[in-house]
């Protein structure tokens, strides 16, 4: 008979979970400061306000 731990070994450990959120979590934020930068390169002659609105129009498409 099973001692009841069998199936507790089979499954990954919360951590796993935990380690892809935080991925997940870092790749969002290194897009973002790449988005930031290619703005920057690429318009440099854009006003604050239009920055801001494309920054949060691709966080929202990120979403």
């Amino acid at each position: 008979m099973s001692d009841g731990h069998f199936n507790r070994q089979l499954l990954p450990k919360n951590e796993l979970t935990a380690g892809i959120r935080a991925g997940k979590a870092q790749m969002r934020v290194k897009a973002e400061n790449a988005f930031a930068s290619t703005l920057t390169a690429f318009y440099p002659d854009i006003t604050a306000e239009q920055r801001e609105q494309m920054l949060r129009h691709f966080k929202e498409q990120l979403a």
